[in-house]
């Protein structure tokens, strides 16, 4: 019966057009889709609430009461997508055997649906704890819907939750760490002339290959650092690079955005010093340009210690090991405000790629673990 629901749910949730539209033109906000959620919660006669973080960007939220109301557990999926560009059918399921093929079914549809059949089961049966349901816009831009939830829904709680668990894929694994990021952008300004006349103007755009050469050297470095034991190493790569305006005219402004994937503990210092190091590189370059650089965009890692609850869930897995994921996750803002988050979701393949899938079994086994985790509360 599970199995039945949580496949008619991911054929319902994928075929919403629910792409991000910060990331695509072919999206349309995350409206509908919250509206679809909102109704199931609706009909199960949970309270439930739906939120406009933005026009059309929408997050909606349940709170089921448990028996011990002072304890809760936030359960948490993004609704969004990224673009479907090249994809045959996105907003169709298809299934060869085991894998369930759509945009949104791994990255993370799945994982709104398990917490759907999650709400069926418990609004039938009484939970020893409380549940709050939560649905979030944005997860693969800028995460307004988690920022929204965060001074909006989690303030109307009785107590802090004592485990957030976002379902994003990791494996059927715990997820108890990941990487965080800051964007940067050098900007070089030069003086526009004649391309055949050079001489007249200030090239904005050669500097930038000294840029580029302080980068590849600073990633040389960090992938020698001693590694994180679940992370790696850091890294940072060239993400964009943007010149000049005709082919003939010397070109008198460029832009380099470059990422930079943080493990925690680092020293934002160090993270610093390589920035510095950049621009210096590009000051030094011959030529009379001028360099600025300005971060764009932050968002912190996470490393949730491992505490009884999510021993809890641990000890349900059969103690598979702890994993660590390579990208952000909303969690990292739960985390801040010390709620102990961890990731946990199915397996499957494709997060933003033409060919992505999920397990269907592996959602049958993340439904069974979470739903005894609930559970073993009544002890």
């Amino acid at each position: 019966m599970s199995e039945q629901r949580l496949t008619q749910y991911l054929t319902d949730l994928v075929g919403i057009n629910s792409v991000n539209p910060n990331l695509s033109e072919e999206g349309q906000g995350e409206r509908k889709i919250a509206e679809y959620i909102h109704a199931h919660f609706q009909k199960l006669g949970l309270n439930t609430d739906l939120f406009e973080v933005a026009n059309n960007r929408c997050n909606t939220t349940s709170f089921l009461v448990g028996k011990d109301s002072n304890k809760i557990i936030l359960m948490n999926g993004h609704i969004d997508t990224v673009g479907v560009e090249g994809m045959d059918s996105p907003f169709v399921l298809r299934q060869e055997g085991d894998r369930l093929f759509g945009r949104g079914t791994y990255d993370m549809l799945a994982g709104c649906a398990i917490q759907m059949c999650l709400a069926d089961f418990f609004a039938k049966n009484e939970s020893p704890i409380s549940l709050a349901f939560t649905f979030v816009c944005d997860e693969e831009d800028k995460s307004i819907g988690m920022e929204h939830l965060m001074t909006n829904f989690l303030p109307t709680l009785k107590t802090k939750p004592l485990l957030g668990i976002f379902m994003e894929p990791t494996e059927d694994q715990i997820g108890i760490c990941h990487k965080g990021y800051s964007w940067y952008e050098l900007r070089v300004n030069g003086v526009a002339s004649h391309g055949s006349r050079p001489e007249e103007g200030v090239n904005a755009i050669f500097p930038l290959q000294y840029a580029l050469a302080e980068l590849d050297e600073i990633n040389i470095q960090l992938s020698k650092e001693e590694a994180h034991p679940l992370l790696g190493h850091a890294t940072l790569h060239p993400g964009t690079i943007r010149g000049g305006s005709a082919y003939s005219v010397i070109a008198a402004e460029a832009k380099l955005v470059w990422e930079r994937r943080i493990l925690p503990n680092e020293d934002p210092k160090k993270i610093q010093e390589e920035v510095d190091r950049v621009v210096a590189a590009v000051s030094d370059a011959p030529g009379e340009h001028k360099v600025s650089v300005t971060e764009l965009f932050s968002r912190p890692a996470n490393h949730t210690k491992e505490n009884e609850h999510i021993g809890r869930l641990q000890n349900i897995i059969n103690r598979k090991p702890y994993k660590g994921m390579s990208y952000w996750a909303d969690s990292a803002l739960a985390a801040g405000a010390d709620i102990p988050s961890i990731l946990f979701g199915p397996a499957g393949h494709g997060a933003h790629a033409i060919d992505e899938w999920v397990s269907k079994s592996s959602m049958v086994f993340c439904f069974e673990s979470l739903k005894d985790l609930i559970l073993s509360y009544q002890d």
